[in-house]
């Protein structure tokens, strides 16, 4: 009983504070949505697809991919159906749906809430990794894509995929809304994404904090002993580095609370999070990217993007890990 009441105590804690960050980011970039200032990205679309030598159909992706991803890739999935993309094209227009992410990701929780919690520096450090995963993305589809090319070229785009997304600026009804208005708009288009993180986020942080605490995450925390012996870490990491590999948010969290305590130091902190990326990331895709792309893109092509991808973040984190134990 003891163990469940610290727990809830913990979660509680976690999810009030969370929560109120993640309220005002959620809330905040879908406001910007509204209004209509995430359609001024519409311009880079063309010239990425048109540099990678890749149709247009491509560029409408990665477009839409900034309003939605999976949207994007259910587009994809519906040209390549329709033939209009082959496998080839496929898999590229694929990872490059997932470039726009590191932009949106960066908005809605690496500024709101991983710098909060680790300080300008430590989160600098994170970020850097993050996005380093989206430019190697965006290199290799332009380099695949230039590579073999097939010398088709995007072509003007009457359908803007942003309208399905959002409020056009040159919409009157957008024009004229009041910004009361715009907020409820905000409240009503995000509302079930905010409690369902919310719900996701105290669930899966009582549930590890219940395991952490009783013992029974013992078998996971003998495999991240060794790491972090390796990387001459003290042991106070492995508990929020156990945690930050079910969920990122209340592993930040947990090793937050240690640096504000002095438990441990920032060096420790951001190579013990940066580390902990690489058993993080492939649990995070098979559990949920995975099944995802192959219902989408089928085994074959699905697979074969979320192995490409993972790759690379994969590869970002190994650079950053390596740069930080030689020059930090």
């Amino acid at each position: 009983m003891e163990i469940l009441l610290s727990s809830i105590e913990f979660t509680a804690a976690l999810v009030f504070r969370m929560g109120s960050i993640m309220f005002i980011s959620l809330f905040g970039v879908e406001l910007f949505m509204q209004m209509g200032l995430m359609r001024y990205l519409k311009p880079v679309g063309k010239p990425v697809a048109r540099a990678a030598r890749l149709p247009a159909e491509t560029a409408v992706c990665f477009l839409a991919a900034v309003g939605s991803m999976i949207a994007a890739h259910t587009m994809a999935a519906q040209f390549h159906a329709d033939g209009r993309l082959d496998d080839r094209e496929l898999r590229l227009t694929g990872i490059l749906n997932t470039v726009p992410f590191h932009l949106k990701e960066t908005l809605t929780f690496q500024l709101p809430i991983v710098l909060p919690l680790l300080g300008a520096r430590l989160a600098m450090i994170y970020i850097t990794a993050f996005w380093l995963t989206g430019v190697l993305k965006l290199c290799y589809v332009l380099v695949r894509g230039r590579a073999r090319g097939n010398g088709r070229q995007p072509l003007e785009i009457e359908a803007d995929p942003f309208s399905a997304y959002e409020c056009a600026p040159d919409d009157a009804n957008c024009l004229n809304r009041s910004f009361t208005r715009l907020l409820k708009d905000a409240w009503h288009a995000r509302k079930k994404m905010f409690f369902k993180m919310m719900g996701v986020l105290a669930v899966v942080t009582l549930l590890v904090q219940v395991l952490t605490e009783s013992g029974m995450l013992s078998w996971v925390e003998s495999g991240i002993a060794p790491l972090t012996s390796a990387l001459s870490l003290s042991p106070a990491v492995i508990g929020p580095l156990t945690t930050y590999i079910f969920s990122p948010v209340a592993g930040i969290s947990y090793m937050s609370t240690l640096l504000t305590q002095n438990s441990i130091s920032g060096y420790e902190a951001i190579t013990a999070l940066i580390a902990g990326g690489l058993i993080m990331i492939p649990v995070t895709r098979l559990r949920r990217t995975l099944p995802r792309y192959i219902a989408i893109y089928g085994g074959r092509n699905g697979s074969a993007i979320c192995v490409i991808t993972m790759m690379f973040a994969l590869l970002s984190r190994i650079l950053v890990l390596a740069w930080i134990l030689f020059f930090y």
